[in-house]
């Protein structure tokens, strides 16, 4: 039997109920991606809303993941189905959109990620289409991953709505914005006072449409508090997060003390 390609084989391990780790890319360049897809990640998220990798960075990065085991997913700017498709054709085997806050906007995400009659997405996967063969667009509506993502009140207020959206692969949510829009606070830690309650819904709501519940954290406690509510999805750490987090550590062992950090949430 052939080995599966990252489209097939990402896709079979979520439809068997497996729990995934997904790494966050923030740093152009290609080859942070590089060490975080040899690092073992079962996936990896290029950041195109708030990370550093620009439109001319987004194809040279995934370049760099395909020569790891890790499986490419986008995040992408906004709800634009433009940047969707063009994510995707560049070889991408998931979206993931931001701000997602009506079963309105849930629907446009998905017109933009499914080929005619289920959606709308212009034929043309030109790098898709080498790394997946000439099978792509018959695997593409079943086997791409569409998340929408859940961080707001209004998201929130709507989910049961968005989650009945047809086709949509599952929901994906930012624990900094939740948390800013339930309580005026952004934090990543989503384990206290009504983000714990909406995170803790939205996995088990997600779970039992058969939907595919996924979510941000820095990793460590965090991503196995996620994994007991059942989230599937995690991202466990960023290259940006990461990275500072080993060059605190080093210089707080030689010096004794902590280096001055931001309160803001570190991704």
């Amino acid at each position: 039997m052939p080995e599966l390609d990252a489209l097939a084989r990402l896709h079979a391990r979520l439809s068997a109920g497996e729990a995934v780790l997904n790494g966050w890319l923030h740093l152009p360049g290609g080859v942070s991606a590089e060490l975080m897809g040899r690092a073992g990640y079962d996936a990896l998220t290029i950041d195109l809303q708030h990370g550093l990798i620009g439109d001319g960075g987004l194809v040279p990065t995934l370049q760099a993941i395909a020569a790891t085991p890790a499986a490419p997913i986008v995040r992408v700017p906004w709800l634009h189905p433009p940047d969707l498709m063009r994510a995707l054709d560049a070889g991408a085997v998931g979206v993931i959109c931001p701000m997602i806050d009506t079963p309105e906007q849930a629907r446009v995400l998905v017109h933009a990620c499914r080929y005619a009659p289920a959606g709308g997405r212009s034929y043309g996967p030109t790098r898709a289409r080498l790394l997946y063969g000439d099978t792509y667009a018959a695997r593409a509506d079943t086997q791409t991953l569409i998340f929408a993502m859940i961080e707001t009140r209004a998201a929130w207020n709507n989910l049961s709505a968005i989650l009945d959206t047809p086709g949509l692969s599952g929901v994906y949510v930012g624990p900094a914005d939740l948390s800013l829009s339930l309580s005026g606070t952004a934090s990543l830690d989503f384990r206290t006072g009504e983000t714990a309650q909406a995170v803790a819904h939205i996995a088990s709501e997600t779970a039992a449409r058969g939907l595919i519940p996924g979510i941000f954290t820095q990793g460590g406690d965090l991503a196995r508090q996620a994994q007991s509510l059942g989230y599937r999805f995690v991202t466990a750490g960023s290259d940006v997060a990461l990275l500072s987090g080993a060059a605190r550590s080093i210089l707080t062992d030689l010096r004794g003390t902590l280096p001055a950090r931001s309160d803001s949430p570190s991704y």
